[in-house]
């Protein structure tokens, strides 16, 4: 069942691991109640909290008496997660949300514009499938940081520029090609650059850790793979 465009499916202002690590906490621990995941961080709002209420109407969680369970195509989108990485919770969003499929749609046929350009078409988009709706700032900025930690689009020098949407989860690779040494984590910058498609200029990655020169490659030592991750979706390392 696809929702059709609304502005009642708000987009909370949050970043897609904070989404993520719900989801996983609700998963691991079967059910919980709203007020205890405010009181973690997990989520935060008024009432239920705005991200309990956007997965609810998105179909993915439950909630009977304050207490929040996993629906079963929660239970499928989140094994799903588990198993393709973050790529699985983009494809729902984009199936279920037609704003956040059409979104997609104006960045790949724009390539690069400013926010503002890129709000017009939208709504422009949106009207033709229901007249009566459209997107607002807030929203618009929420989706496109979700698609930022997705690695879909980049802002440069004040433009939105869309990369693609057919990407690797930096985690997972970073999981893949990565060893444990004493406490710490040694990979491969080639490696990891082989794995996401890309060459990685070992330089952009030495804000996380320490670069080792080795005979024809170069070798990350780090404590962090969020910290990694986070580089390779947000700035998208230099391309050599």
């Amino acid at each position: 069942m696809r929702l059709t465009v609304q502005r009642s499916i708000p987009f909370p202002r949050i970043s897609l691991s904070r989404l993520i690590n719900y989801l996983m906490y609700i998963k691991d621990n079967g059910m919980a109640n709203v007020n205890d995941l405010k009181g973690s961080g997990l989520d935060f709002g008024k009432g239920k909290g705005d991200i309990t209420r956007f997965f609810e109407k998105l179909g993915i969680v439950n909630v009977q008496d304050n207490t929040v369970s996993l629906t079963s195509r929660g239970e499928e989108l989140v094994n799903s997660i588990r198993e393709h990485g973050i790529i699985a919770f983009h494809e729902y969003l984009a199936s279920e949300l037609p704003q956040y499929r059409l979104l997609i749609e104006v960045l790949r046929d724009l390539g690069k514009a400013k926010e503002d350009d890129v709000l017009v078409e939208l709504n422009k988009r949106i009207a033709s499938e229901s007249p009566a709706a459209w997107v607002n700032k807030v929203a618009l900025r929420s989706m496109l940081g979700l698609l930022q930690d997705l690695g879909v689009l980049i802002r440069v020098n004040g433009a939105i520029a869309y990369v693609n949407d057919g990407f690797t989860d930096p985690l997972e690779c970073l999981s893949r090609v990565s060893v444990q040494v004493n406490g710490q984590y040694l990979v491969g910058v080639r490696e990891l650059g082989n794995c996401l498609g890309k060459i990685i200029n070992p330089s952009s990655l030495a804000e996380c850790g320490t670069l080792i020169t080795a005979p024809d490659n170069t070798l990350l030592r780090f404590s962090s793979m969020e910290c990694v991750a986070r580089l390779l979706r947000t700035y998208q390392v230099n391309v050599i």
